[in-house]
């Protein structure tokens, strides 16, 4: 099945500073100042793309979610026996798109998915399924991770040591100017096999490579 990109943006922190978030210029300070680096990261990207599906929903796609709020909760659970209700609201997976819905006014829904294999695969085929099944004409998706804890790093393996980045990508059923297509296969028989692209990298430069062709 062709969809169409209508819209893509990138946000990863510079490499001697990989704890770096965006400015968010655009949110008050009030709601600003108790946002983790993953959610002002995902924020920035869907304010990028937003106003190419302004009443779409969003898809939130991520492998550790708020890993350093959830250590922090882990934390005072161990030491004081018990967690407060501040931290642990900003934990929880789904508190990143919850708090970009809320920052940017979307009343559109989301959905927070860890994918169990393939991260990107996975993603996009789920992000997708809304809009290929006519359910909805659009929607937002969007890859998140941010920098692990300290505490994390020195136990994870290397392949859950993911540098800080975000992307969201506008999918719809129809082509806005400047739409890229992109083909599905929802009924093939493995996940490899639905998505001809074996990452979210492979994806950006062929995204990259069209526009400069345009």
């Amino acid at each position: 099945m062709e969809l169409y990109i209508n819209r893509w943006a990138f946000w990863a922190p510079p490499c001697d500073n990989q704890a770096a978030s965006p400015p968010l210029d655009y949110v008050p300070p009030l709601l600003k100042r108790r946002l983790s680096q993953l959610t002002r990261m995902t924020i920035e990207v869907v304010h990028q793309v937003l106003d190419a599906a302004p009443e779409s929903g969003l898809v939130f796609v991520s492998s550790g979610g708020e890993s350093a709020r959830q250590l922090q909760v882990d934390r005072m659970l161990i030491e004081d026996g018990g967690i407060l209700p501040a931290p642990f609201s900003l934990s929880v997976f789904n508190a990143s798109p919850a708090m970009a819905t809320i920052a940017l006014g979307m009343k559109g829904g989301y959905t927070a998915l860890f994918p169990a294999q393939n991260l990107f695969q996975e993603g996009l085929v789920y992000g997708a399924a809304p809009v290929m099944a006519g359910e909805t004409e659009s929607a937002i998706l969007v890859f998140a991770d941010q920098q692990l804890p300290a505490e994390y790093m020195a136990i994870a393996s290397p392949e859950d040591i993911i540098p800080p980045y975000v992307a969201s990508f506008v999918l719809s059923s129809v082509k806005q100017p400047g739409g890229m297509a992109i083909t599905l296969n929802p009924e093939a028989a493995c996940i490899g096999e639905a998505v001809p692209y074996s990452s979210l990298e492979e994806l950006i430069t062929m995204l990259k490579g069209e526009a400069s062709s345009v």
